[in-house]
């Protein structure tokens, strides 16, 4: 290997490549998503900058948001639904109901369902039962 004396504009192109094809791997290890963002080099040729980002990929879309979903997962069983009842449907009357969440809060009215219509209401757990179980 020799020492490189003048980052010319092919080798900052090359040298920007082999970081990326470097990061990719670690990305995909944890589930996150890599993105070469800007590099730039001085014109005396001295200095390279690279700047990337890893993030966490987008959520996929679902009828509950995130917090919703957790809490569904975690407390279902204590309110007498199953967790895998999430995003699950049924029909009652004139709609179709999606399990959307869990309101841990409220003993009653505990399930947060989402309507056909794209409503939203809250009904006991052993309403979602007597459908889905």
């Amino acid at each position: 290997m020799t020492a490189v004396k003048n980052l010319t504009e092919e080798l900052c192109a090359e040298i920007e490549e082999k970081v990326a094809a470097a990061m990719e791997p670690i990305a995909e290890e944890y589930g996150l998503q890599f993105e070469l963002l800007h590099s730039s080099h001085y014109p005396d040729g001295t200095l390279m900058v690279a700047r990337s980002q890893f993030s966490v990929p987008e959520r996929e879309k679902t009828v509950a948001s995130q917090k919703e979903e957790e809490d569904f997962v975690c407390y279902a069983e204590s309110f007498g639904m199953q967790a895998n009842w999430l995003g699950k449907s049924f029909e009652r009357g004139n709609f179709t109901y999606k399990v959307a969440g869990l309101r841990v809060h409220s003993p009653t009215d505990c399930a947060i369902l989402e309507r056909s219509d794209g409503s939203r209401c809250y009904e006991n757990g052993a309403l979602v039962r007597k459908y889905l179980g």
